[in-house]
């Protein structure tokens, strides 16, 4: 008799095992964004223009894009990457973003990706600048870069 309620109980436990196990939300893959080295720049007079530069790290397990930047002291922002041309003259042009994938890093560096920030004032060095970066999946992320001479 005692035999037949531990395995009753046993059926029970499981069953109350399996029935929350599917009440559960497992957490749905999620980027996480970290920057490092953030610096703009530095300018002299109004209304000009500078660049921001970073890396970022997605040490999280979904990817993630960088589809543009906001500044408070910039009259507008924008992703923007420098190539060089066949003729061996470098340009420059607004991209519409830039891939973070899982476990990547992504370097926006002088001659290459930067968040351009046009018609500033001085920026000298040792200032910091206020950037929120938009990310398609994380959601905006707010990071101070320290103002560098170049």
């Amino acid at each position: 008799m005692f035999a037949g309620r531990g395995r009753a109980f046993f059926a029970v436990a499981v069953l109350v095992i399996l029935v929350l196990s599917a009440c559960v939300e497992s957490a749905p893959p999620r980027p996480d964004i970290q920057v490092d080295d953030a610096w703009v720049r530095a300018v002299a007079g109004p209304n000009v223009n500078t660049a921001a530069y970073m890396t970022l790290r997605n040490v999280g397990n979904a990817p993630d894009r960088l589809s543009g930047a906001r500044s408070e002291i910039a009259r507008m922002t924008g992703l923007h990457r420098t190539t060089i041309d066949d003729e061996g003259l470098a340009r420059m042009g607004e991209v519409d973003g830039l891939d973070l994938p899982a476990g990547g890093t992504a370097q926006l560096e002088p001659g290459g990706f930067h968040v351009m920030l046009m018609g500033v004032g001085s920026l000298v060095e040792g200032d910091t600048v206020e950037i929120s970066l938009l990310l398609e999946v994380h959601g905006p992320l707010d990071i101070v870069a320290e103002v560098r001479a170049f």
